[in-house]
């Protein structure tokens, strides 16, 4: 029998009533912040946590592509893309060569993003596409 969680039910509800921008940032920071474990787990040899927080940013990063609509957002969304692909590569070559150096310029691209959907949001800019 499952037990009742009130946390769990709460970002149940947060998630399911959120808009699209407070998704898309909620998603950068989660990202961002296995970026930065990933970078930490690296330095100190934590081998157990690199993978999870490697696996992790993989997924919210493919998370990220998914969410991209080509025929409402057009060249946004392909130069988006771009990113996602560039990220993706410097993560896979920063995990086989175990250089946490090549996470920071995508942790910093990911800070910048995160800042300009928050600010889009903020500002009641459509944020689907």
């Amino acid at each position: 029998m499952a037990r009742f969680n009130p946390y769990n039910q709460y970002n149940d509800v947060t998630f399911e009533t959120a808009d699209p921008g407070s998704l898309v940032v909620t998603t950068y920071d989660a990202g961002i912040r296995a970026l930065k474990e990933a970078t930490r787990a690296m330095h100190e040899n934590d081998f157990e946590s690199r993978v999870k927080n490697i696996d992790l940013a993989f997924s919210i990063i493919s998370e990220l592509r998914k969410s991209l609509n080509p025929e409402k957002g057009g060249e946004i969304a392909e130069r988006l893309n771009s990113l996602y692909v560039f990220f993706t590569r410097e993560i896979t070559m920063a995990n086989a060569y175990g250089d946490p150096e090549r996470l920071k310029p995508v942790i910093s691209m990911m800070q910048d993003l995160r800042g300009a959907w928050d600010e889009a949001r903020k500002k009641g800019v459509s944020t689907e596409g």
